[in-house]
């Protein structure tokens, strides 16, 4: 049965420094409020905590403006909604997902077996949304195209909700391939989850019908089972050459020291020590470096080859979903590079391919507003090469063109140089 529950997030999410504030949300995240806690109680999935909710669906269509999905659990097969405290408008944050956990103050649990039901009553009301899925390798200008999007009237940008995660999860695990009641189940949750978000998000804005969700990069490898379960969503995907995402990827994970870097990979500290916790808390992390088409590569498997063998992967994901559903992917890509180089120009052009009216030249002018600020300014996403006007060179240098060829030559696949321009990238002259 449904059940409500009165929460909070876990203490380390709120002590800075002792977490990974861009971790996965898991339905462990929160724990029980309760006058009289035990151990026993603290956990959300224990039965005799919280309120039953006899009816989901007319709970839902009379509180759903406060409840948004958060993120599920195939083990208790529950999802969960989170809702937040008042005052916070958590549609702005850089990232949803942690605005929701540190916000928390209730949580919905809708077992498995009531979401199609629950989600058939809830979109009798949703017959003028429209969604588009905004798919990205990462550090690659998403989050600043999600801002740019957002000042266009009819359209609500949500950047990260983090559900999908979970699912990515359970498909990629690699370990038990899935069945086809497996699939068909993960496609019934992808729909249901998609039209919670949208009911909350419509119930909060409804003359924001068009409703673009920009996902995390793991998410390019369950695009097509997101599809079946959401067909007449629009998609888009976005990316930049692989010296630049490798550049900023480990600007970003060594605090932007170039010593540090340079003093971990030469003495390979980051093979013996960061790769292997990487593997362990992180798993699209495990994906890229023991995938099949990876593990083998004669290369020094540190830092430098996960972030490599990552945007390989999600390349050719993307690459292959264009060759088999060309109708579906994507109805535009978008280079890191164009999206600079021409700012609002460019939007103006993808959102055309998109189907996305824009009707006011002052949209045009609030578009350029976006680009004179950081999209990630006080997150741990916040890039450190910037400072002031300066640009900090570039750390890829020629040992690290060197691995990311051998790599690329050991993948052999249609993505084979640094530079790949994927079909469909909406460009400027």
């Amino acid at each position: 049965m449904a059940r409500f529950l009165a929460v909070r997030c876990r203490d380390n999410f709120l002590r800075e420094g002792l977490y990974d504030p861009t971790s996965w949300a898991r339905l462990s995240d929160f724990v029980a409020v309760q006058l009289a806690p035990t151990p026993r109680s603290s956990s959300v999935f224990h039965t005799d905590v919280g309120e039953s909710v006899p009816d989901p669906v007319k709970f839902l269509q009379e509180n759903g403006g406060q409840f948004i999905v958060y993120s599920l659990d195939f083990d208790q097969r529950v999802l969960g909604l989170v809702k937040v405290k008042k005052g916070i408008d958590i549609r702005t944050a850089p990232f949803l997902y942690q605005a929701q956990r540190a916000n928390a103050e209730g949580l919905l649990l809708l077992p498995f077996d009531v979401l199609p039901k629950v989600a058939d009553a809830l979109t009798g009301s949703q017959s003028t949304v429209k969604n588009i899925f905004l798919y990205n390798t990462g550090r690659c200008g998403s989050t600043l195209m999600c801002k740019a999007m957002d000042v266009i009237n009819d359209v609500q940008t949500v950047s990260e909700p983090d559900v999908f995660q979970m699912i990515f999860e359970r498909v990629c695990k690699g370990d038990v391939p899935l069945t086809s009641d497996d699939k068909a189940e993960i496609i019934m949750l992808l729909r249901c989850c998609v039209i919670l978000l949208n009911f909350y998000f419509q119930q909060n804005d409804q003359l924001k019908t068009v409703i673009c969700y920009k996902l995390r990069s793991e998410a390019i490898f369950i695009a097509d089972l997101m599809q079946k379960g959401s067909p007449k969503a629009k998609t888009m995907f976005m990316y930049r050459d692989l010296l630049g995402f490798s550049d900023s990827c480990l600007n970003l994970v060594f605090g932007g020291s170039y010593w540090r870097y340079l003093f971990e990979t030469m003495l390979r500290l980051d093979v013996f020590f960061r790769v292997p916790t990487l593997k362990a808390i992180s798993p699209i992390f495990r994906f890229s470096t023991e995938h099949p088409c990876m593990i083998t590569c004669p290369v020094t498997q540190g830092i430098h080859f996960g972030f490599v063998s990552f945007w390989i992967l999600q390349m050719q994901k993307a690459f292959d979903l264009i060759q088999e559903d060309s109708e579906n992917f994507f109805h535009a890509c978008l280079t890191f590079k164009q999206l600079l180089e021409h700012k609002e120009q460019i939007i103006l052009k993808v959102l055309e391919k998109l189907d996305v009216d824009v009707t006011s030249d002052l949209v045009s002018s609030k578009i350029t507003d976006i680009f004179g600020v950081d999209s990630q300014k006080g997150t741990a996403m916040q890039s450190e090469r910037r400072t002031g006007d300066e640009v900090r060179s570039s750390w890829v240098g020629t040992w690290e063109k060197n691995l990311i060829s051998t790599i690329l030559e050991h993948f052999n696949g249609d993505v084979d140089v640094p530079d790949f321009v994927m079909p469909n990238t909406v460009m400027l002259n």
